[in-house]
């Protein structure tokens, strides 16, 4: 009878000294995991921050070059689910929706760009502008999309006087002149991505697609309109530029592009 019961409070004992010890355990590892948790939390890990405004299909390309973001460092506590930390992340994206000033940039915020537009390839101070070309305007399966090409007119220009009508007895004078340099072709007659095919020579309606600053835009509108257009392709990298000075047939038969000095006049000869 004295075993048994001593049996029975020692299996007791040995229980409750198992228990508490598994208490003392599960205790030690929480204490562990919250200090764990706390050094964590005090790591600083940079970010990206957006600093203005970001509407919504917004290219990544466009956010990184047009510094709308600023590099923020913050604690793994207040960091977001799937915040960026590299601009490099956001090639090849577009925004979502809208994002706000100080709103952390992160992966969810956006999503891979499927699309063949060619505005996102635009900067905010340009304009994508088409032109119609031939062989010899448009250097037909020489110029391709990424290429840089200057923009040449020539035009038959009348003399005017000051209240901009013609003078007395003027006639039209031929002028080339250099309207924009350094342009960039987005897409060009033998794109793959035109239509889907390569454009040959004899393609009714081969055009050559501009990225235009905004200052030119116009002027170069207008002498598409009344004017004949030229594209000349640039070396890659740095490159002279052409001269400015709009040519005449005066400069060409000086030689030079004063316009200045004499000139010698031609005259067509019937005999």
């Amino acid at each position: 009878m004295s075993t048994r019961l001593l049996s029975t409070r020692l299996g007791a004992l040995v229980i409750a000294i198992a228990l508490a010890a598994a208490a003392a355990l599960v205790v030690l590892v929480y204490v562990h995991s919250y200090k764990s948790n706390i050094q964590s939390q005090g790591a600083q890990v940079k970010i990206l921050v957006a600093t203005q405004t970001v509407p919504q299909f917004t290219p990544g390309n466009q956010i990184v070059d047009g510094k709308m973001y600023r590099i923020d460092t913050v604690s793994a506590g207040s960091l977001a689910d799937g915040a960026i930390s590299d601009p490099a992340q956001l090639k090849g994206l577009v925004a979502r929706n809208d994002i706000y000033p100080g709103a952390q940039l992160t992966t969810n915020e956006f999503q891979k760009s499927d699309t063949t537009s060619i505005a996102v390839k635009l900067q905010p101070d340009q304009r994508a502008m088409a032109f119609p070309v031939d062989n010899g305007t448009g250097m037909i399966g020489q110029v391709q999309a990424g290429d840089h090409v200057d923009v040449l007119d020539t035009c038959d220009v009348i003399p005017v006087a000051s209240n901009g009508l013609s003078l007395p007895g003027a006639v039209a004078i031929p002028v080339a002149s250099v309207i924009a340099t350094n342009v960039l072709v987005l897409r060009a007659p033998d794109d793959p991505n035109v239509g889907g095919s390569k454009l040959s020579s004899t393609n009714s309606n081969p055009v050559l697609t501009l990225a235009l600053a905004n200052d030119v835009v116009s002027r170069v509108t207008f002498a598409g309109s009344k004017c004949k257009l030229f594209f000349a392709l640039r070396p890659p990298g740095s490159a002279s530029e052409l001269p400015k000075n709009p040519i005449t047939v005066g400069n060409l038969l000086r030689g030079t592009n004063n316009s200045s000095g004499p000139v010698a006049r031609l005259v067509r000869s019937f005999g």
